[in-house]
């Protein structure tokens, strides 16, 4: 886990439920948890932001539950956290050197 993971909170999605649940990964890095059927929400408590990380081989269904969470679980956290959409493999280098993704082209 980087320095910067330790101000991250990450919350899968849980189709059966339609919700999202926070889960661990303490011993993890994050880029090893996504999973390119589902979406996270990626709370940054250090920037104020929250990322909904869509994997690629999700729906609109999901994609919308994501839109309709995202500001209930940023409320949790503070109304002035900014919240981002990010599609796999169109992350910002940003988004990337935070959750520790390397680019296919390094």
């Amino acid at each position: 886990m980087n320095e910067l993971e330790k101000d991250l909170m990450i919350f899968e999605f849980d189709e059966g439920v339609e919700s999202f649940q926070e889960i661990e990964f303490a011993d993890k890095e994050i880029r090893e948890l996504l999973n390119s059927n589902l979406i996270y929400i990626i709370v940054n408590r250090y920037n104020k932001e929250i990322w909904i990380w869509h994997g690629s081989n999700t729906n609109i269904r999901m994609k919308f539950i994501a839109t309709q969470e995202a500001p209930k679980i940023r409320d949790q956290y503070g109304s002035d956290f900014k919240i981002l959409a990010i599609d796999e493999d169109d992350e910002s280098s940003k988004f990337k050197d935070i959750i520790g993704i390397i680019s296919k082209a390094e």
